[in-house]
């Protein structure tokens, strides 16, 4: 009993370390971006995260697996997205990978991680075979229409004109959304109408 509570405190404090490394990066990334610090941590990943895990304990995915992907999904972006933006969905679990085994998660965890960051990005990646891959994919196009707001602001901060922005936007909202699963459509429907009205 001492030695699983032991456990799953060490589990906790592993998972607090990563948490605060893929942050940190985030900020890195917000200085080279020239945007608000903490804007690309609060907006887009940790409710991405927060997305996936709702998905899979809806869908009964391995809740474990999808949080680690979530948090890492787009690493490689926030490391040097010039170099890796058109493959960040390779790239992210693969800067992932040796950072996992350094904190001890087994290869067979590992891949699963890789495998729903590869098939996070709708544009390129269009089967997801497992329930994670859907919950991760599922969480991270909740995600940008929920906060669409932060994509519009991310044009303008790049310098778009308020034509480029919208229409910049309007395309990725209805890309994203045509992507989603059933479920996760009739979940944010009324959302997706709703600013489909707003961009013109």
């Amino acid at each position: 009993m001492e030695s699983e509570a032991k456990s799953v405190v060490e589990k906790k404090v592993k998972l607090q370390e990563l948490y605060k490394l893929v942050e940190t990066q985030s900020k890195e990334f917000d200085k080279y971006e020239n945007v608000e610090d903490g804007q690309t941590w609060k907006y887009h990943i940790v409710p991405v995260i927060k997305n996936s895990i709702m998905l899979a304990k809806k869908y009964r995915g391995d809740v474990e697996v999808v949080e680690i992907a979530a948090l890492f999904h787009d690493y490689a972006n926030l490391v040097d997205f010039e170099k890796y933006s058109e493959v960040h969905h390779i790239a992210s679990g693969e800067l992932a990978e040796p950072i996992l085994h350094r904190y001890g998660y087994e290869q067979s965890f590992i891949d699963k991680v890789k495998k729903c960051i590869f098939s996070h990005r709708a544009s390129v990646v269009k089967d997801k075979l497992s329930t994670e891959e859907i919950c991760l994919a599922d969480a991270d196009g909740l995600t940008h229409i929920q906060n669409v707001f932060e994509i519009i602001i991310w044009r303008g901060q790049k310098g778009d004109s308020v034509e480029a922005a919208n229409a910049f936007v309007k395309k990725k909202i209805q890309k994203t959304y045509a992507k989603l699963s059933e479920e996760s459509k009739l979940y944010i429907k009324d959302k997706y109408e709703a600013i489909l009205e707003i961009l013109y």
